[in-house]
């Protein structure tokens, strides 16, 4: 708590940044209740997170200790096994709780790959591993050239499953969509839905939510068939359609949850 205190008084654009996602919030969904000094409790659940990480990379946080919210059955895609498919992440919530989930042991056909768009990430995973953290197979995507996307649809026929943020714009490159957010304009990536598209796989969304109670919801959701990306073109309206509906059901998650936002 006196770190969250320290960094709300000293970044004014952080305290700024938060401040606009909460009045845009209320704006937006009026009925959304924030608490007493609302920056703060921003700041201090962030701590939480960090906090959070630690104890899921010192195997502190198992997966019996998650509530699995799994209404649509996509487990049973992975215990039946399969081609493999997308999970859409992001950076909503606490995504590093998967790593209780992968090396779980519950489901033996899961196998999950990460794409990551920076060679630092690659660096940050390797320095948990070695600090004793469950590894994830990390995937550079920098320049997704034909050779990447070949090892990407191979995996996929191995029934291994990948997952990709959908939330933040790639370091480099311009492959963003203009969409509404929060009753406002925000860049938002193409990357997963460019790559399902390519590769013909379900997308799939995760969310890794806090209860009040501290345990961690795990959140799986079916979002698009592969049949039914391979049924249209693949021009920009249709991604920038597929793209609008993810932001839409971001902002109703972040409604029902205001402070997980990271």
């Amino acid at each position: 708590m006196v770190v969250c205190y320290f960094f709300i008084l000293l970044p004014e654009k952080a305290r700024n940044n938060i401040k606009t996602y909460q009045y845009r919030l209320k704006q937006q969904f009026p009925h959304c209740h924030l608490p007493s000094f609302p920056v703060f409790r921003q700041f201090l659940f962030f701590g939480e997170i960090i906090c959070d990480n630690f104890a899921v990379w010192q195997r502190k946080i198992h997966y019996k200790d998650l509530i699995i919210d799994d209404a649509d059955n996509l487990y049973g895609d992975v215990d039946q096994g399969g081609r493999g498919q997308i999970l859409v992440c992001s950076h909503f919530g606490n995504i590093e709780i998967c790593r209780a989930l992968v090396d779980s042991g519950q489901h033996k056909n899961f196998h999950l790959n990460v794409l990551v768009h920076s060679k630092n990430a690659e660096a940050f995973n390797k320095a948990l591993v070695e600090a004793g953290a469950d590894a994830l197979p990390l995937i550079q995507v920098e320049d997704l050239d034909a050779q990447k996307m070949l090892e990407l649809s191979q995996r996929l026929e191995r029934g291994e499953w990948i997952a990709i943020a959908a939330d933040r714009v790639p370091i480099r490159g311009d492959k963003t969509q203009s969409v509404n957010f929060l009753g406002h304009s925000a860049e938002f990536p193409q990357g997963a839905w460019l790559l399902a598209s390519i590769l013909k796989a379900p997308l799939n969304t995760i969310f890794c939510l806090k209860e009040k109670k501290g345990q961690y919801r795990m959140k799986l959701r079916r979002f698009l068939c592969a049949n039914q990306r391979t049924r249209q073109k693949h021009d920009k309206k249709n991604i920038k359609q597929v793209m609008q509906q993810y932001a839409n059901l971001l902002a109703k998650r972040m409604c029902r949850k205001s402070f997980t936002l990271v």
